[in-house]
């Protein structure tokens, strides 16, 4: 069976496993319609089909079934009509169904149904990486090229905190975990929780690395915690994805306009205030406050300035410029 991550997952499913499908989310029509497809949907210790915006009371068709497990009794069935709701402990629940379904498994058709799968599994990232093929080489550099070059940079060991905010597919299209806490996801709704989660995360993992990877937008809601940082000694990295906007807003007014309202034309790109007309250089703030930092602007100067980052053993941040166009 497929298998997607519901927005703000924590390697709950390894990302490297063939059948995974990556993030879903209903605001994305394509994974909407992709609904459509399945005769039964399992959704295991999430908010079933939680979004910013009302997309209809019920979300799936009549014909469809929906299986809930979630250790949470007042989540089951909450936000969607649930045909069989469970109330249990995810991972010993998924132990209870593999058991009894194995016995009446047809193999082969479950490797048929496998193949397809995987097959999906490629022709979707094949589509994501030729979708970015056109500004690979641009200036600023694309959120696909800079997730990309700081992907092959981080050490394999490096717990990611995800505050990407507008820039999360690009993340999670290049990085990947396999244990639960690989990848930190921060879901949204709000913004500025990356720079705390960046901190928690190195204080409970003293011997892994830590970065977080944070929208400019985000990092400036709670920016003095990088005097946190450097006042406690606390080791982890912080990646701006300094666009000089809060690109997300424009984002969301474009999906209301154009998928809630129907309208044709849109008017995120000029959405009044969104833009940061007078430019601020998180790198140089983050120098005000104690920490070692760089701005970097082009996309062959990421690695160096991961190693230099990590070398200082000390926190320590790396702002990168990106292009924000949507």
């Amino acid at each position: 069976m497929p298998v997607f991550q519901n927005r703000g997952g924590e390697v709950s499913f390894p990302t490297t496993h063939p059948q995974y499908m990556g993030l879903h989310s209903l605001r994305v029509k394509k994974d909407r319609e992709s609904l459509q497809e399945f005769d039964v949907i399992l959704a295991v210790g999430m908010d079933t089909f939680d979004e910013l915006f009302y997309w209809g009371d019920v979300i799936l068709s009549k014909s469809q079934r929906l299986i809930h497990i979630d250790p949470i009794p007042g989540r089951v069935g909450r936000s969607e009509p649930t045909d069989v709701g469970i109330i249990a402990n995810c991972k010993k629940a998924l132990d209870q169904i593999i058991e009894n379904i194995k016995p009446k498994l047809d193999y082969k058709l479950a490797e048929s149904r496998t193949k397809q799968v995987t097959d999906e599994v490629e022709k979707t990232k094949l589509s994501y990486e030729t979708s970015v093929e056109n500004g690979w080489n641009t200036y600023p550099m694309s959120p696909a090229r800079m997730m990309f070059e700081l992907s092959k940079s981080v050490p394999e060991n490096a717990i990611i905190i995800d505050d990407a905010v507008s820039n999360r597919a690009a993340l999670r299209h290049y990085f990947h975990g396999e244990s639960r806490g690989d990848i930190r996801g921060v879901r949204g709704q709000s913004i500025g929780g990356g720079i705390g989660a960046t901190m928690g995360t190195q204080c409970a993992n003293p011997n892994r690395p830590v970065f977080g990877i944070i929208g400019d937008g985000s990092a400036m809601m709670t920016i003095q915690g990088l005097w946190t940082a450097a006042n406690d000694k606390i080791p982890c990295i912080f990646v701006i994805c300094n666009n000089g906007m809060y690109r997300v807003l424009k984002v969301n007014f474009n999906v209301y306009q154009e998928e809630i309202l129907e309208q044709k034309e849109t008017a995120g790109e000029n959405l009044l205030y969104s833009n940061f007309d007078t430019p601020f250089d998180i790198s140089e703030i983050a120098k005000g406050m104690g920490l070692d930092s760089e701005r970097v602007e082009k996309p062959e100067d990421i690695k160096g300035a991961v190693e230099r980052a990590l070398a200082t053993g000390m926190p320590s941040v790396i702002d990168i410029v990106i292009d924000g166009s949507l």
